[in-house]
């Protein structure tokens, strides 16, 4: 398959998609979140696995003042606008690239591949409902607070399945080029 949809065939190539997302990952973590937790005192929305509270979303919401939604809205959200994309490619090139050699387990991981792309639409998903949320302030319903948690939580349960197959996937790599090395007498 030689068309530009196709998966990255060159460890280079998903390297490169690699150092993008840790790239916009670290100016996420080290720039706009850290800035958002130094406002507010908590954590942003993004950074909370397990969903949050109407309580909690009104708390951080108030936190933020104007200082942190500008640093949300303007920092956070267009950074987080290229990372699901970037960590979706890479996360299911390296499954797909590594798989190659597998054999009977090669569908298994091509399979998990496709959440990578599931994770991405809800991390999208969260930073619209994020926007949303910010943009309706104190007076936010209930209901979108709802929403958007269940976004993030779903964000994180795909995510974690990608991971830990990647994991999965790199370990069983490594060891088919143990055993596949010439043994020395």
């Amino acid at each position: 398959m030689n068309n530009s949809l196709s998966y990255p065939h060159h460890g280079s190539r998903i390297l490169l998609f690699w150092c993008a997302a840790m790239l916009v990952y670290f100016l996420m973590v080290f720039g706009s979140l850290a800035d958002i937790e130094r406002i507010t005192g908590v954590r942003a929305f993004d950074m909370r696995p397990n969903g949050y509270s109407y309580a909690d979303a009104l708390a951080l919401i108030s936190a933020l003042g104007e200082e942190g939604r500008r640093v949300y809205l303007a920092m956070q959200i267009p950074l987080d606008t290229m990372y699901p994309a970037l960590l979706a490619i890479s996360s299911a090139s390296s499954l797909y690239w590594l798989s190659q050699s597998f054999g009977s387990t090669a569908r298994w991981y091509r399979a998990v591949a496709a959440v990578a792309y599931l994770a991405a639409i809800a991390d999208y998903a969260e930073n619209g409902l994020i926007v949303w949320m910010l943009n309706a302030g104190l007076g936010v319903p209930e209901a979108l607070v709802t929403a958007a948690s269940l976004a993030s939580v779903s964000k994180s349960i795909f995510s974690t399945v990608v991971f830990t197959t990647l994991l999965i996937a790199l370990a069983e790599f490594a060891i088919r080029r143990i055993r596949q090395r010439p043994k020395v007498s």
